[in-house]
């Protein structure tokens, strides 16, 4: 019945994000739910290409984000306050709804569970026509291969059917509701939540998490609501498909530095969640040591090919090795700095 179906804000952070918005938003004007139940709403930071006539053939709202704020994040935030409905769906313009029915599938928990927070597929949608990077980041459930190697990955690989078997899910409460996994997290065990086709209670969010624009990062919020106590989430089993339109490992790694430099070192301490925290010295010693050696990711990527039979599995030994030399080069670098900062200063 009509009634029984929650009202969804789906809200969509953009800019100059016409080649990819399209698909999306079709993919969301073609649920099979009921239409005047779905409001969407675009955070634009000043597109110049044909982002707004997109919205437009769509019936999509459009908010104008400052060009000096833009970022995902901040218009994620400015987006989700303009919500008036009950869930807020955050979505990427890059994400596609792979059926008409996944809108459906994703408010059950929340029809079943009145406390359930938020909601999100298990695995992302592997399409063999996917870009060689692209469909090597859907078969492991990760875009960082070290949150998936330190257990802190919110999608699960493509050789893990029960999240309970995985990372910090072992130490979160999981039951099999059927269609989905209802999980209740350990406020030291909070993995990666909140993008990419993420689902969650708007009354929730803002009556106890930090929201504000310039506080908002979509895994923070989780984490804010999950230690104070509103730590259940539903893990569907249905995917999304992710379109990254990533251009190559050179061009991801390049993005993984600004990502890196920006929301670890440079958001002014208002970050929330880190994938390395206290506590994961071990975990991280052991990525950077298998990464190193090549020998277990190489085991991991014949692992998966047995299960499905791509050769993008074979991508995992040069990712792991790649970003465990980003990685400490930006830290190395970022300390080099702030001493000779402070040596200067002095």
């Amino acid at each position: 019945m009509k009634s029984a179906y929650p009202t969804i804000s789906v809200v969509i952070a953009t800019y100059n994000s016409a080649k990819t918005l399209t698909e999306c938003l079709e993919s969301i004007r073609t649920q099979e739910y009921p239409k005047d139940r779905i409001e969407i709403i675009l955070a634009d930071g000043g597109s110049r290409d044909k982002t707004f006539e997109v919205a437009r053939r769509f019936h999509a709202a459009v908010l104008h984000v400052p060009k000096d704020k833009q970022g995902a994040e901040y218009n994620r935030a400015v987006g989700a306050r303009k919500a008036k409905h009950d869930i807020i769906l955050f979505v990427d313009h890059d994400n596609v709804l792979p059926h008409s029915k996944w809108m459906q599938a994703m408010v059950r928990p929340f029809q079943d569970d009145a406390s359930m927070v938020g909601v999100e597929t298990l695995h992302y949608f592997y399409n063999p026509g996917d870009s060689f990077i692209g469909r090597y980041f859907s078969l492991f459930g990760a875009n960082d291969i070290f949150a998936f190697y330190v257990g802190k990955a919110d999608r699960m690989a493509y050789f893990y059917d029960d999240p309970s078997s995985y990372g910090v899910f072992r130490r979160a409460n999981v039951t099999d509701k059927g269609s989905y996994f209802s999980v209740d997290f350990a406020k030291n065990g909070i993995p990666t939540l909140g993008s990419n086709g993420f689902m969650i209670r708007r009354s929730v969010l803002f009556a106890h998490a930090k929201t504000s624009p310039d506080e908002f990062f979509h895994i923070d919020v989780n984490v804010d609501l999950i230690r104070k106590g509103y730590n259940r989430y539903a893990f569907i089993k249905d995917s999304l498909h992710h379109k990254t339109d990533e251009r190559g490992i050179w061009d991801y790694l390049r993005r993984r530095k600004l990502f890196m430099e920006k929301y670890h070192f440079m958001s002014g301490g208002k970050r929330r969640y880190s994938l390395y925290e206290k506590g994961d010295f071990f975990p991280t010693m052991r990525f950077v040591l298998l990464s190193l050696t090549v020998v277990v990711p190489f085991i991991d990527a014949v692992r998966g090919f047995i299960r499905i039979r791509d050769f993008a599995w074979f991508l995992n030994p040069l990712m792991c090795f790649s970003l465990v030399i980003l990685y400490g080069f930006v830290i190395i670098h970022r300390r080099i700095s702030s001493y000779a900062n402070y040596i200067l200063g002095k």
